[in-house]
């Protein structure tokens, strides 16, 4: 493939990009300057796979553009809890653009369920952000706060709730939402118990236990390493999947 070629696939990717309208950075993505275009890398990322930012190489910002990831503090001594719910259309790192370097190191994404994210380099962004006019970069910034605070929401309120079949439902229909954003249907979460214990903030004998009584309530249906979501579940929760699509447009 010639170069050209090439260039025109990328360009063809980030034009057509499914989740634009809901990109916080969609403004300056595949447009550019005198120096030049800010052109994402999209990579395909499986369940369980980590992301993060090392502060000894160079910041990137990452766009979900399919599937679902956790943003897993990491909390000393006891290792990491889960922070945030992010779908597609979120970015995740837009904040770290101001602060001090050292606190990018203090999380990371974890995939819940596969899909693609953009990674864009922190300096060339910064650069193209603040090339905007100041109502526009401020709605930017605005946006990407304001979508972080509903990711930590969605997953306080699941970590608060006191039953643990609760917390279960919640995170399985707010999965699904989130999903959802990206144009997948979820309707299968391969996941196991452990996992889902980590998400909940439980152990995997009573996450197991939880499950089979949903099972048998009709709320869930368990398979070798996955959950199935029925209508039911689905169907039971029409405020909660309300807010879990509240994030903000640009």
């Amino acid at each position: 493939m010639r170069l050209r070629d090439f260039q025109r696939a990328e360009e063809s990717i980030v034009a057509h990009c499914p989740v634009r309208d809901l990109c916080p950075v969609g403004a300056v993505c595949g447009r550019g300057d005198s120096e030049g275009k800010i052109m994402p890398a999209v990579m395909e990322y499986d369940k369980g796979d980590l992301l993060w930012t090392d502060r000894r190489y160079e910041r990137h910002v990452f766009i979900i553009r399919e599937g679902v990831v956790s943003c897993m503090a990491h909390v000393e001594p006891d290792g990491e809890a889960p922070f945030t719910l992010y779908g597609a259309g979120i970015g995740v790192g837009i904040a770290d653009l101001y602060v001090p370097r050292a606190n990018a190191s203090t999380y990371h994404l974890r995939a819940i369920v596969p899909g693609r994210i953009c990674s864009l380099p922190s300096k060339t962004l910064r650069r193209h952000l603040e090339d905007l006019e100041e109502d526009q970069q401020q709605r930017i910034l605005a946006a990407s706060l304001y979508n972080q605070s509903t990711g930590a929401l969605i997953q306080s309120m699941i970590s608060s709730r006191p039953l643990l079949g609760q917390r279960l439902a919640m995170l399985l229909t707010g999965l699904q939402s989130l999903a959802a954003r990206g144009k997948t249907k979820l309707d299968t979460l391969n996941v196991t118990h452990d996992e889902l214990s980590d998400l909940v903030l439980s152990d995997r004998a009573s996450v197991t236990r939880a499950l089979h009584h949903m099972e048998r309530e009709g709320l869930v249906e368990l398979g070798y390493r996955s959950v199935r979501i029925t209508d039911k579940l689905r169907e039971g929760r029409p405020e909660w999947t309300a807010l879990c699509e509240t994030f903000s447009k640009v």
